[in-house]
């Protein structure tokens, strides 16, 4: 039975299957009574703590732990779907119909259908953050299975296309798993949230680029932009459609920033304005999908402080 305390099992990333049949053929094994998400990778025994393979990266485990992830290298794929549908069974039980959708078809690009929500609409902010950042890192590493997919069967010496259409699902997924993760008032995460991840609680300098997960997913994108430049310079509908997405994720996230940050210093303290580090790090991520096209300028951005005062 699964708890509130029970982490969430994900592979190591470098263990991720590299096809979506890996995830769809995991996603067909009937689950057993009980928690109605399946029983665990292996050998059937309960996945304990004490199972648990930390990550080499010490930054990457501390991410890990503060979120509630621990990682096993037992069937990754099963694992990996497993993770997906609890994440979304908890966080199902308070975001918006839209944003329940893409996680919905999500789930319909693995092979799956979706899961009964658990648990209640109310929660503390730091449970939302947590549950939602689970969620965003289960979506995460599919999309990294997708862009294998894509690259590793290409069509041709094209990126294969409908893997690249599922990335971009994945990616839109994404984006809504970052609104639910911070569907909560802007004060809890000024007085409950943030301090969670600040010294003493956590080492200084905690971020989103400590995750293993988002790691994973950054050195994919690279290999799909590398590849698709290669074979299709002049750019196609599925590339634009990833593209698209990528930008999506950038928006909440940086909708998130404005409304709780603004322009005060990230987490990262690579700079005072918190919106300009994400737009700078938004800018190098699209980046790798055409390595052939000159960057764009970082826009500075004036309308972080209205984003707070709403």
């Amino acid at each position: 039975m699964i708890t509130r305390t029970s982490p969430v099992w994900l592979p190591p990333p470098e263990l991720l299957p590299d096809a979506r049949s890996a995830l769809r053929g995991a996603a067909e094994r009937q689950p057993a009574p009980g928690d109605g998400l399946g029983p665990v990778p292996g050998s059937g025994a309960a996945l304990r703590p004490g199972d648990a393979e930390p990550l080499a990266d010490p930054r990457e485990a501390v991410y890990d732990a503060h979120f509630g992830v621990a990682r096993t290298s037992r069937d990754p794929a099963r694992t990996l779907m497993r993770a997906l549908l609890r994440t979304t069974a908890e966080a199902s039980a308070w975001v918006s119909g839209e944003d329940r959708a893409a996680l919905h078809t999500a789930l319909a690009v693995c092979g799956s259908s979706a899961p009964a929500p658990v648990g209640a609409q109310a929660g503390t902010a730091t449970a939302r953050w947590r549950a939602g950042h689970r969620l965003f890192f289960a979506l995460t590493a599919v999309t990294v299975v997708a862009l294998r997919d894509a690259t590793a069967r290409p069509v041709g010496r094209h990126p294969g296309p409908a893997a690249t259409r599922d990335a971009a699902v994945l990616l839109r997924a994404s984006a809504a798993a970052m609104n639910a993760t911070a569907s909560f008032a802007p004060h809890a995460y000024e007085t409950e949230v943030r301090p969670s991840m600040e010294p003493p609680k956590e080492r200084d300098g905690f971020s989103g680029l400590w995750s293993a997960d988002h790691r994973a997913l950054v050195r994919q994108l690279g290999i799909w932009g590398r590849a698709h430049t290669d074979a299709c310079p002049a750019g196609c509908v599925p590339g634009r459609a990833l593209g698209a997405a990528l930008a999506d994720v950038h928006a909440a996230h940086h909708g998130i920033c404005a409304r709780f940050v603004g322009r005060g210093p990230s987490l990262l303290g690579t700079g005072a304005d918190a919106l300009h580090t994400l737009d700078r790090l938004a800018v190098s991520r699209g980046r790798l999908l055409r390595p052939d096209v000159a960057p764009p300028p970082v826009p500075r951005r004036r309308e972080a402080a209205d984003h707070r005062r709403n």
